[in-house]
């Protein structure tokens, strides 16, 4: 997919069209058409696609494999990922905070409506922008949103890499004051999910779990794509179910601590495709990576592609 770029001399804007082209595993190469110093619409942009495409097989440049997404999935997250970023370059700090908390507030009521927290999207922003408690609300609710703005506080300012250390710190973060007797505390006892047929590890099987789970993200954390790695380490955190509860809340959680150190847009699972969600769950638990990592990313493009940069249609 190709996106528009601005590039600034002096007071002038000059527009290109710009296409990435993955040619080895961690490098991409950009391929750009001049528009001039006048935007153009999206009519014209979609005219000039198929002359990037010809200007980058021309160059010899071809997309290699990654291990799970297609080729063409990768090449759109990639340019969502740049022209969001150019985007953000070029908007108000004021709105940039503006789009900031309303990613909050949406992450935090659709990650928590998934595991049955009873507020609305309008009760969850009353009581993290506007710091009001509806009247009727359960404390756990309202501690469950609260803590969900702690804990992406809490990822944004964490410098350190994925460890066991950090799982147990968002765990605990997510599991404040809402009647979970061990928060933040690697389970020593067996659980069951409620509506699942994925039995989580015995809890003596836990830590060995874990541990592999740091390894195998050590070996791939500079390999794999960073939405394979970060949907992979998702699947696997929710697969271990290493915590009495709030284990959903953390693997996504996590999964945007990963996409965010990489420098790629957060997202959200909307509450209104969990059967989907559930779905690419259970993929997961049959070790069906591939079908996986394509389920959970179209849960999740569309949302992508909305968050207000300007992207032409291919």
């Amino acid at each position: 997919m190709a996106y528009i770029e601005t590039l600034k001399r002096g007071k002038k804007n000059y527009y290109y069209l710009t296409k990435n082209i993955r040619i080895s595993q961690n490098k991409w190469k950009k391929v750009r058409i001049y528009l001039g110093d006048k935007k153009p619409s999206d009519k014209e942009i979609n005219k000039l696609a198929g002359k990037i495409e010809k200007k980058a097989a021309k160059e010899g440049l071809a997309n290699s494999k990654f291990l799970y997404l297609k080729s063409d999935d990768a090449e759109t997250l990639q340019d969502l990922k740049e022209s969001y970023n150019e985007w953000l370059r070029h908007i108000p700090k004021s709105l940039q905070k503006k789009l900031d908390d309303d990613f909050l507030i949406r992450f935090t009521y659709n990650s928590n409506a998934i595991e049955g927290n009873r507020l609305t999207l309008r009760q969850t922003a009353l009581i993290l922008k506007d710091k009001v408690i509806p009247s009727g609300v359960r404390a756990q609710d309202y501690n469950e949103a609260i803590n969900g703005k702690e804990c992406l506080d809490y990822l944004k300012s964490y410098k350190g890499e994925l460890n066991n250390t950090l799982l147990e710190k968002i765990n605990g973060i997510l599991t404040k004051n809402t009647g979970v007797i061990y928060s933040g505390r690697i389970r020593f006892f067996d659980v069951r999910i409620d509506g699942s047929k994925h039995i989580p590890p015995k809890y003596q099987e836990v830590k060995k779990h874990l541990l592999n789970l740091m390894k195998w993200y050590s070996a791939n954390k500079n390999k794999m794509h960073p939405f394979e790695l970060a949907a992979i380490i998702h699947g696997k955190i929710a697969w271990i179910h290493p915590f009495e509860d709030g284990n959903g809340r953390t693997a996504r959680a996590i999964m945007n601590f990963i996409l965010m150190k990489k420098g790629y847009p957060m997202f959200f699972i909307p509450v209104e495709k969990i059967e989907k969600y559930y779905k690419a769950l259970d993929i997961f638990d049959k070790n069906e990576y591939r079908g996986y990592v394509f389920r959970m990313l179209k849960l999740i493009i569309d949302q992508v592609r909305s968050y207000g940069h300007n992207k032409p249609k291919r």
